[in-house]
């Protein structure tokens, strides 16, 4: 009926459950930043099976920016790196 709850909203990006691959600190350069989300390139290939997803580009959220809000493609960047069924994305950015 209108106005009926149509259920809860399945989790998504940083909402999913997350398994942490390590915690090295790695190296990348941002690729794209589309205001709330983004894309890292890493400098070394990470070596994991999910690694080959999203052509090796490691998916970054605002809500796992340490030090900063916002980032800006070519910038220069730390982070850990952790699995959920989507592929790898980073945290402590």
């Amino acid at each position: 009926e209108p106005g009926e709850d149509q259920g809860e909203k399945q989790p998504g990006g940083p909402t999913l459950p997350r398994t942490h691959v390590s915690t090295y600190q790695h190296l990348g350069q941002v690729w794209e930043w589309r205001g709330n989300h983004g894309w890292i390139l890493p400098f070394e290939q990470v070596k994991h099976p999910k690694a080959g997803m999203r052509q090796g580009r490691i998916f970054v959220s605002r809500t796992d920016l340490a030090n900063s809000r916002d980032l800006m493609p070519g910038t220069f960047v730390q982070f850990q790196i952790f699995e959920d069924e989507q592929g790898l994305g980073a945290e402590k950015c």
